[in-house]
């Protein structure tokens, strides 16, 4: 009876909480907006001038809007978009699988204002401003369009439903591409999908009559996400019971992008075949601390590349008198070439990007915490990335002028996405002169422990910086309890490209240095309750067989069949860490007054 209980509240939760999401989405009313038919299976349909450049989302506006529909679309009315610059058009008759797909991804009652959420398609038509050239077989194409388009800062990008729009065919064979596009893997949906099919089934042998009650709830899911909203799917009358397992087949079919990436994939072989001749990369280790100079050291962690899984061992030793703690022996600059590679350009940036725009709340923290002491003119971000933090920080600070410098291609994205006004592309050293004086503050949030001589960087901050400018700094703390409980499954450690891990007295000692006098400092408040989640998840992940790849070219027997084992034996100890993280992890750091990362704000002093 208690399971049976359980297993209709999970199932109560989950429609009512769809539901709201249903019923938030706005109907899209009639307007003034020329007709347009598609062709059934036709291409898509564009209403642009012929003078129009259509090369793509990042293409001038124009006054006219595009309909873009995929193949068996049926418009049968124009539809007045309001002030949107896209609108995402939803037929009311979407399939249920689709409908439900589409609102777990995303919430309509934040999706228009919130920077943060990705942008995201019901694969079906769209109401655009911007040039559009989709490939009408692959849905996935509108997803990846619309997340183009809502990626700039500048762009209002919104859903809604047309009633006069009918929904094209429905292939479940693209549903598993569409979850990636979407950052979801197929795999754990499934497993999700076959553990609460299995719950019902069970609770109905094993709980009678209760598990009755659980099976009828579970069958009227789709009528009580649904009722009364605008959303009326086609097929909402076919017994959830029966829908259901036909989702569990397994599918080969690949996007464009996706055989993109695997003809990239391909291409990026024979640099790999020969990178990984010249392993382990690896300098001579050193017997003194390289900060303060003891050779009194100890074996902190041996760590491996848990996140790409390419080859190699790593240790990080501690110095027991001052406590840093720094890679021993250190890659080669061609070393850290070869791990980079590939991680947060080129064929990892999509997964990159994701993570780091998935949690915003350390973004605004930081801008709050250099509030009180000034309000900047200019800020400079050291090692910016996608500048997902100046996204948020000009939310806080809406007058400063925010400016980016990275090493990588994202930094020039992110000025074209306008979350910066200008992109350094380049090593802090080599823009020094050009800086200098330029900014009233100048940051470095988990900068410093990937570059290979921390101090040399602390020394240009300070003579980039003015008189009475600011160095705002965030690094993961070594000290935490936690990182020495996980060893190499501790995120921060982050093997191989964490290369020097300051304590934070150490670092406000290296700031007095240089004249620079910390004026604040948060260790709680800097601190982020994952450690017990992503601990699980490298542990998962170091287990479960991976895809082959350029530098780990090995198919492993029974691919999915191994990986769905892990991952499904992996739900409960996720579950477990999560609960973790949310109690004896949120309590740590507010007992300690410490974390698992920490921020010092140092003002720079008069000579």
């Amino acid at each position: 009876m208690i399971f049976a209980a359980l297993v209709v509240l999970v199932i109560l939760l989950d429609a009512l909480r769809l539901r709201a999401r249903a019923a938030a989405l706005r109907t899209l009313p009639p307007g003034a907006l020329p007709q347009t038919s598609p062709r059934p299976g036709g291409p898509p349909v564009s209403i642009l001038p012929e003078s129009t450049d259509s090369s793509g989302a990042s293409a001038q506006a124009v006054d006219n809007f595009v309909l873009v529909t995929a193949p068996g679309v049926t418009a049968t009315d124009g539809w007045d978009p309001g002030d949107a610059d896209l609108v995402d058009l939803i037929p009311s008759d979407l399939p249920i699988t689709a409908a439900l797909d589409l609102l777990s991804t995303t919430d309509p009652k934040t999706y228009r204002k919130d920077h943060w959420a990705r942008g995201v398609s019901a694969n079906q038509a769209i109401l655009t401003r911007y040039p559009a050239d989709l490939d009408p077989e692959d849905p996935t194409e509108f997803t990846a369009y619309v997340r183009d388009v809502k990626d700039h800062v500048d762009r209002e990008v919104d859903l809604a439903v047309a009633k006069d729009l009918k929904a094209g065919p429905y292939d479940p064979k693209k549903r598993p591409a569409l979850l990636r596009q979407r950052g979801k893997r197929p795999a754990l949906s499934t497993t999700a999908s076959v553990i609460g099919y299995a719950s019902v089934v069970t609770a109905a042998i094993v709980a009678w009559p209760w598990g009755l009650i659980a099976a009828l709830v579970y069958s009227a899911h789709p009528y009580l996400v649904f009722a009364g909203t605008a959303l009326k799917p086609r097929d909402r009358h076919v017994p959830r019971l029966i829908r259901t397992p036909l989702l569990w087949r397994t599918s080969t079919w690949r996007s464009t992008r996706e055989k993109q990436q695997q003809e990239q994939l391909e291409a990026a072989k024979p640099w790999y075949e020969n990178a990984l001749k010249k392993l382990p990369f690896l300098e001579e280790p050193r017997t003194t601390c390289p900060d303060c100079g003891s050779s009194d050291l100890r074996r902190q962690v041996e760590g491996e590349d848990l996140i790409q899984r390419k080859p190699g061992t790593f240790t990080m030793d501690r110095c027991v008198r001052c406590g840093h703690v720094w890679q021993n022996p250190r890659l080669t600059e061609e070393g850290l070439g070869f791990y980079y590679r590939d991680f947060y350009d080129g064929l990892g940036e999509g997964a990159a990007d994701a993570v780091f725009s998935g949690k915003n709340d350390p973004y605004y923290g930081r801008a709050n915490m250099v509030k009180p002491f000034t309000t900047p003119k200019k800020w400079l971000d050291v090692g910016s990335g996608h500048a997902h933090f100046c996204l948020a920080a000009k939310e806080v600070l809406p007058t400063t002028r925010f400016d980016g410098l990275d090493q990588g291609a994202a930094i020039e994205e992110a000025a074209d996405l306008k979350r910066i006004q200008q992109a350094y592309r380049g090593g802090f050293k080599e823009f020094a002169g050009e800086l200098r004086g330029q900014y009233d503050v100048v940051s470095m949030h988990h900068y410093l422990e990937h570059v290979r001589d921390p101090w040399e960087e602390l020394d240009i901050a300070a003579d980039v910086l003015p008189e009475g400018g600011y160095l705002l700094i965030e690094l993961p703390d070594p000290e935490w309890r936690l990182g020495w409980m996980f060893g190499k499954y501790w995120m921060p450690w982050f093997q191989p490209q964490h290369q020097h891990m300051m304590p934070i007295g150490n670092l406000k000692h290296a700031l007095g240095e240089r004249g620079l006098t910390t004026v604040a400092e948060e260790r709680a408040k800097a601190h982020m309750c994952n450690d017990f989640v992503l601990a699980a998840l490298l542990f998962l992940g170091r287990h479960a067989p991976r895809t082959p790849a350029p530098w780990n070219p090995a198919k492993p027997k029974f691919l999915r069949l191994r990986r769905a084992t892990v991952w499904t034996l992996g739900i409960p100890l996720f579950l477990v860490a999560v609960a973790l993280d949310q109690t004896l992890n949120r309590a740590l750091a507010k007992y300690n007054d410490r974390g698992n990362a920490y921020r010092v704000l140092a003002r720079k002093e008069s000579p």
